[in-house]
């Protein structure tokens, strides 16, 4: 049986779309964001670059974990990749930030913004993941 084995251009390529469909998504809700937020630009942080350090480094650790799991799960195909990313999504991301955000009493459409984004990451990096698929080599 053929093993699967760490393929480090989809990790690698999922990392990237982990840091740019947060971007595009957020783009897109930015205004509504900050209303629900109730942010305006002297309540915002000045010094904002670390977090973008942050982000990688949440995105390497969550994709090569991603990875790991795929191994373990045996996913062989983009299909079972995106359901496998959004169920993992899901259970692991989702529904923790959405109790604490619920219990934080932040409207639900604030919740639904920020949890859209997760969403889509780890179902795009199970699709990724999942369809460019690598072996280890047969001895």
């Amino acid at each position: 049986m053929k093993k699967l084995a760490f393929n480090h251009y989809a990790i690698w390529l999922s990392i990237i779309l982990s840091q740019a469909i947060p971007l595009a998504w957020y783009s897109l809700f930015s205004t509504r964001q900050a209303a629900l937020q109730e942010l305006a630009k002297y309540t915002q942080t000045s010094d904002t670059s670390w977090f973008f350090g942050i982000s990688i480094l949440g995105g390497v650790v969550a994709m090569y974990l991603l990875a790991w799991l795929f191994r373990r799960m045996t996913v062989d195909s983009a299909r079972e990749g995106i359901i496998a990313g959004l169920l993992i999504g899901l259970a692991f991301n989702i529904v923790s930030l959405l109790t604490i955000e619920m219990l934080s009493v932040r409207p639900l459409e604030l919740v639904l913004i920020d949890e859209g984004a997760n969403a889509l990451v780890f179902g795009a990096a199970g699709l990724v993941m999942g369809a460019w698929r690598k072996y280890e080599p047969e001895p």
